[in-house]
């Protein structure tokens, strides 16, 4: 036996729309927005100031790294300028040692000070005698 529900007819009619719900999603859009601008505001200003961090310390690791690679170019330049080694090396170089009347001293109050010219040694020169 078959029972068939009571359907009434009535497409006839038709729903009228609720229209809050689009109150309500303008409401939970404005309130994200809200939020994400407080947020914004708070975040914003610490990642500049942790950004600004990282690079202070990056650029401080630089300057600390340069500042090492100049001692050691200081260090070989002055060893390769000392005295013992160039003295050592005057021949390769191509210098002449320099005579003493041509070194200047400076004195104390800024004046240059030229050694006192001792006269040349005159070269002997022997004459034979001859005996008779």
């Amino acid at each position: 036996m078959k029972i068939g529900g009571y359907r009434p007819n009535n497409n006839w009619l038709r729903r009228q729309l609720d229209t809050r719900w689009r109150r309500w999603v303008w409401w939970c859009f404005a309130g994200a927005v809200a939020v994400s601008v407080v947020m914004a505001a708070f975040v914003a200003p610490r990642q500049a100031t942790l950004r600004m961090r990282y690079e202070i310390a990056q650029l401080t690791r630089i300057v600390d790294q340069l500042e090492g690679e100049q001692r050691r170019l200081q260090l070989d330049r002055e060893v390769l300028t000392s005295p013992p080694v160039l003295a050592a090396s005057l021949d390769t170089l191509g210098l002449v040692p320099v005579a003493p009347g041509r070194v200047m001293h400076l004195t104390p109050d800024g004046g240059l000070l030229r050694p006192k010219a001792t006269p040349a040694p005159t070269p002997q020169v022997r004459t034979a005698r001859r005996t008779r």
